[in-house]
């Protein structure tokens, strides 16, 4: 038992050694101004919230009274289904650290999109620095030709004759609102009925709330 508790450590050890939620990852914006994305630091005190349900979830799924005002976070619970973990057979689900490392390996390959696949109101709200907007209405063709023409082309995707080139097609994480959100999900499906590679599509399934619950650095473009 000694032996396997200790490969596992061994194992955990090494799968978390670069911690980006701590360390940062500084990007570039389209202004020319830096950012680093990291979890927010929040005040001492919220270290000593007890993990109490009657403390944590209060009953309506928020920190009751007395827990401090920094250390708490809401959510809007919504009426849209419920999306599974997989969007289809071959696109990876990623979680937050999946999505640091992603981001960090953007910075040098240029064929890695973050796809904030939301529509420009939510996108220009708030959204993940570095994320680029595509909204997801506007990987439907029938309906937006002239957009989906850009689209194809902001993904390295050709088209000749009805037919596309996916040889330089780049490699896609999307995301939207949150678990209940089908925005970044409809986007894939329209990209896989054109033949796009599921292999170069990744997702964010958890989204902008997940990615606040666990208080990581967001901007308003």
């Amino acid at each position: 038992m000694f032996k396997i508790f200790l490969g596992s450590a061994v194992v955990a050890s090494s799968i978390f050694a670069a911690d980006l939620q701590i360390s940062g990852v500084e990007v570039t914006l389209d202004d020319g101004k830096k950012t680093t994305i990291k979890r927010e630091v929040k005040p001492k005190e919220c270290e000593n919230v007890a993990f109490d349900p009657k403390d944590i979830f209060g009953g309506n799924h928020q920190a009751a009274l007395n827990v401090n005002e920094n250390c708490k976070r809401s959510f809007v619970t919504y009426f849209g289904k419920i999306s599974p973990m997989k969007a289809a057979p071959n696109i990876d689900t990623y979680g937050e650290v999946e999505v640091l490392e992603f981001i960090e390996k953007a910075k040098t390959d240029k064929n890695l999109l973050l796809i904030d696949s939301r529509t420009e109101n939510w996108y220009n709200h708030e959204t993940i620095a570095s994320a680029i907007n595509v909204p997801y209405i506007y990987t439907k063709k029938s309906q937006y030709p002239d957009e989906f023409k850009e689209v194809l082309e902001t993904f390295g995707v050709v088209e000749k004759d009805g037919k596309y080139d996916f040889s330089n097609a780049k490699t896609l994480l999307m995301f939207c609102n949150g678990i209940w959100c089908g925005q970044s999900p409809e986007a894939m499906k329209e990209l896989i009925a054109i033949g796009y590679p599921q292999e170069k599509m990744k997702w964010y399934r958890g989204g902008m709330q997940s990615w606040l619950s666990v208080g990581l650095t967001t901007i308003k473009p």
